[in-house]
């Protein structure tokens, strides 16, 4: 794995992304943020490269996946600890279900940093190949993609708050180190490739 993390991907895999805001994390001084985590691969690989260095400092969706909770553990972790920087890292799915929240963020100014990682859909965007699909609606998007180049982190600005966006690694950094200085309510949105994420149960070729 640290091979793979070792690389700079762009356009961005999972990986790339994940390494930097690993080494971001880990070089807050002070008390460690806070973590929280939802989405499919995005939790996933997080589970895996984004190390806690002190306890009872992650939240995340979950054995079962309960997608949806990303935004209200943030608030509630940011009201809990108010010492610390909490960091959520969504997939771009994930973040949907509770993305207006980030006008709690704002109207409380909670020292939380968002980063959606915006694949363009569940899994990524559509990836069907067109030859299969048949029938009166063969033009529409899969049920599972998203309108691709989604601008997440303006949703924040509407609100007053701070948005990023970022397809290169550079483009990261500055932003992480930016909004982890400024302790602001924040949306990173950190373009990947939508062909970078694993399917579970293949459900785009089943749609």
């Amino acid at each position: 794995m640290e091979v793979q993390l070792a690389k700079d991907v762009v356009p961005f895999n999972f990986m790339t992304p994940m390494r930097i805001i690993r080494d971001a994390i880990l070089g807050v001084d002070g008390p460690a943020p806070i973590l929280v985590s939802e989405g499919a691969n995005t939790m996933d690989v997080g589970r895996a490269v984004l190390v806690q260095t002190e306890p009872r400092t992650r939240l995340d969706a979950g054995t079962w996946g309960t997608m949806g909770i990303g935004l209200g553990y943030c608030i509630a972790a940011a009201v809990a600890s108010p010492d610390r920087l909490v960091v959520g890292v969504e997939g771009d799915s994930g973040f949907g279900f509770s993305a207006m929240e980030v006008e709690t963020l704002v109207r409380y100014q909670l020292a939380v940093v968002v980063i959606v990682f915006n694949n363009g859909g569940v899994y990524g965007g559509d990836r069907r190949n067109p030859e299969e699909i048949s029938g009166p609606y063969k033009d529409d998007p899969a049920p599972t993609s998203f309108v691709p180049g989604a601008a997440y982190h303006l949703l924040i600005e509407a609100f007053g708050g701070k948005g990023y966006l970022a397809a290169t690694p550079d483009e990261l950094k500055s932003a992480l180190a930016q909004s982890f200085s400024a302790k602001k309510p924040t949306v990173i949105n950190v373009t990947i490739d939508p062909y970078a994420g694993a399917e579970s149960g293949r459900l785009q070729h089943k749609n």
